[in-house]
């Protein structure tokens, strides 16, 4: 007897490339360059750490299974790919957590931000994973030399540069101010 397939009724489209996304994902593979990655073989003493019952559950909201490895000090502020720093997540707590610290998200009004008390639960939960996956964050530009640091500022110029360009082509929106 054969597999038996199940079609996927292909309703989403691809991800649409904006420009402002992508000047952040240039911005992101600068950081990512200075950032320390585990290799895959890394990643299955978290995955026993994570399993219960037979089954990855997601970091953030214990409902779902995990479906991506998310950074807890995003990637973006200085994070870095390897165990301490990085938990199982749904694909909707991962979409909703996005660049920020557990805190921010949980202050958020994003989606599937995590209420008061599940942000307390998380950073306990935190907490007892750093007890066998030590991890201490640290902020980008702290890993940066001051050669380094003069760099990337003239890097977020050019960004900047590039922004401004492709708004006055009417190419790219203006950023919603917080």
């Amino acid at each position: 007897m054969g597999k038996v397939l199940i079609a996927m009724p292909l309703e989403k489209l691809p991800t649409k490339m904006s420009g402002g996304f992508g000047l952040s994902m240039l911005d992101r593979a600068v950081k990512e360059f200075h950032a320390v990655r585990c290799k895959p073989k890394d990643l299955e003493p978290l995955r026993q750490y994570f399993r219960k019952s037979g089954q990855i559950r997601c970091f953030y909201c214990e409902r779902q299974p995990a479906t991506r490895w998310d950074h807890v000090h995003p990637l973006t502020r200085g994070g870095d790919t390897q165990p301490g720093n990085l938990v199982p997540a749904c694909g909707p707590c991962d979409d909703s957590k996005q660049h920020r610290e557990i805190d921010e998200w949980a202050q958020s009004v994003s989606k599937h931000s995590p209420r008061p008390e599940q942000a307390q639960r998380i950073k306990q939960a935190l907490v007892e994973y750093r007890k066998q996956f030590p991890y201490e964050p640290r902020e980008f530009e702290a890993k940066l030399s001051a050669a380094e640091r003069e760099s990337y500022k003239r890097f977020q110029e050019q960004l900047q540069a590039l922004r401004t360009h492709l708004i006055a082509a009417g190419w790219l929106k203006e950023r919603k101010k917080d």
